[in-house]
């Protein structure tokens, strides 16, 4: 089968494949995250690539990683699914619009250039919303006679959470940077590329949500800076402010470009409300957005963007690290990719041998344990056969106990005709007759007749003979009932007799004693029960 099907066929391979061939040599890729999306762009074979992906809800607000973990699980299993592991990467962070400030500094001599401690201990009034302790600042060179640098500012707040993420996200920060001061970069440079390099006055306009920011650049570098709260304010305030800019600026000054940064829809409404010279207006149609500019184009085999600031320069310090030299890449002395492969190799390839090894030892104990098991099969063997016999001879010795239990108990249990009519001659009263005896199971129905002529009366003898049969051992409680008592006699005349008919239920589980037996007459019974004692059958 093909290489190319079984990619097709197996995703997990090309994601596999990707991700090798990344470890072969770090990878730097350029972040800009917003509110509603991370813009990423890489270079993928000397052609960028870039991918827009949605942020859930909350995650992300006004340029605050509201959910960091959630953020730094989302980028980093992103980054590992398009074949760019995070071990590997170098980050390119660009902050949020809102994040920084900036301003155009000129120090007192031209020659020396100010630095950001300087700028911290004259504390000068810069007109930003934060003091300088709450901001981490950067200055970049103009290149200009007068000395001048670009002052950038981030919220210091916004950064550590910005570096929070990327830490949780287990990735290595390259350098950070802000979208604006980027995005003026990519500006000049894509202008000079065009052959329109950026001398004079560009009045560049950027959209930001419901409001629009105007700044004035000269030579590239900016100069006045503007935030129109709708675009209706915009069109009222803007030609006014332009025109006193050219008129401060003097008639020698060349004419002013315009560019606007903006979706399609937005940019077109606002060429209609404007007119003038912002319907010439050319070049920004292409981007619509700052990150179009502050990144490379996808698909194109442009080199990197130009290094620019780094607001990572006072971290470094602060931890007392070696300050990294301009440029992607640089870092902070990492060592070298191939340096890094060869010692994670090294170690994975010796936790594969420690595994390897471990593998070994255990198959070797395991057949150590199979010899030992064969040695003692035998023994289990003539185990198993005697437990066996020894069930076997259980069960029968079981069966044959309650055989002679049974046996017993049915000699036992035979009734003796001769003790059983002596207890009833015992316990029938004077003047009470039995006719007759009927065994039913475990009952006895009697019939008979009280003479009626003697006192106490019939009913009396009756039931003084339900109460003795009742009393005797071998009855079942509550097992004596009288079913049916009637009169005899001439009609009219006296009682002569009653007769009666009742049953008396006896208790299988009652055996007597040896002396009752006797006491009764029952001498065969008696001796069965003893030589059942002798033999020490339990009855």
């Amino acid at each position: 089968m093909e290489l190319a099907a079984l990619r097709e066929r197996f995703p997990a391979l090309e994601r596999s494949m990707l991700a090798w061939r990344a470890l072969a040599r770090r990878q730097t890729v350029w972040l800009a995250p917003n509110d509603a999306q991370l813009t990423l762009a890489w270079c993928q074979g000397r052609v960028w690539e870039q991918r827009c992906v949605p942020l859930p809800e909350d995650v992300c607000r006004d340029g605050l990683p509201l959910q960091r973990d959630a953020l730094a699980d989302f980028l980093a299993d992103w980054l590992l699914e398009n074949g760019l592991p995070p071990p590997v990467v170098d980050l390119v962070l660009l902050l949020p619009l809102q994040c920084c400030h900036w301003r155009l500094v000129v120090p007192p001599d031209a020659q020396a250039p100010i630095s950001t401690e300087a700028l911290r201990s004259l504390q000068p009034d810069l007109g930003w919303s934060l003091p300088l302790p709450e901001l981490v600042l950067a200055l970049e060179s103009s290149g200009l006679p007068s000395g001048s640098q670009l002052l950038v500012g981030a919220e210091r707040l916004l950064f550590q959470s910005w570096l929070a993420v990327i830490e949780a996200a287990d990735l290595r920060l390259e350098r950070v940077d802000g979208l604006l001061p980027a995005a003026r970069r990519g500006l000049l440079a894509r202008c000079e590329a065009e052959g329109m390099p950026l001398s004079g006055d560009l009045a560049w306009l950027l959209q930001q949500g419901s409001a629009w920011r105007l700044l004035v650049l000269r030579d590239g570098w900016p100069e006045l800076e503007r935030v129109f709260s709708s675009a209706d304010a915009l069109r009222s305030d803007l030609e006014a402010l332009l025109l006193a800019w050219e008129r401060h600026a003097g008639a020698s000054s060349p004419a002013m470009r315009c560019w606007i940064t903006a979706p399609a829809e937005a940019r077109q409404q606002l060429q209609g409300g404007l007119g003038g010279r912002w319907a010439e207006e050319a070049g920004g149609a292409r981007f619509a957005s700052l990150e179009s500019l502050a990144l490379p184009d996808p698909g194109s085999e442009a080199e990197a963007p130009p290094p620019g600031l780094d607001l990572l320069e006072e971290r470094r310090r602060e931890l007392g690290l070696a300050a990294s030299v301009a440029g992607v890449g640089a870092g902070s002395g990492a060592p070298p990719a191939r340096a890094l492969l060869l010692q994670g190799s090294l170690w994975g390839g010796g936790l594969v041998l420690a595994s390897l090894l471990l593998l070994a030892l255990m198959g070797w104990q395991e057949g150590q344990q199979a010899q030992q098991l064969a040695q003692l099969m035998p023994v289990e063997q003539r185990v198993t056969r005697a437990e066996s016999r020894l069930r076997r001879l259980r069960a029968t010795t079981m069966a044959l106990r309650k055989n002679n239990t049974r046996l017993a108990e049915q000699l036992v249990a035979v009734p003796s005709g001769s003790a059983l009519l002596e207890q009833l001659r015992r316990v029938t009263p004077a003047g009470v007759q039995l006719q007759s005896l009927r065994v039913q199971g475990n009952a006895i129905e009697l019939s008979g007749e009280a003479q009626a002529s003697l006192d106490p009366g019939p009913l009396e003898r009756i039931n003084a003979l339900v109460l003795a049969l009742a009393a005797l051992p071998i009855s079942e409680s509550d097992g004596v009932k009288v079913v049916k008592v009637t009169r005899s006699g001439d009609d009219g005349g006296p009682v002569q007799a009653v007769t009666f008919s009742l049953t008396w239920g006896l208790d299988p589980a009652a055996r007597p004693s040896l002396a009752t037996l006797k006491a009764l007459g029952a001498d065969g019974l008696a001796r069965r029960f003893q030589l059942l004692q002798q033999a020490g059958v339990a009855l």
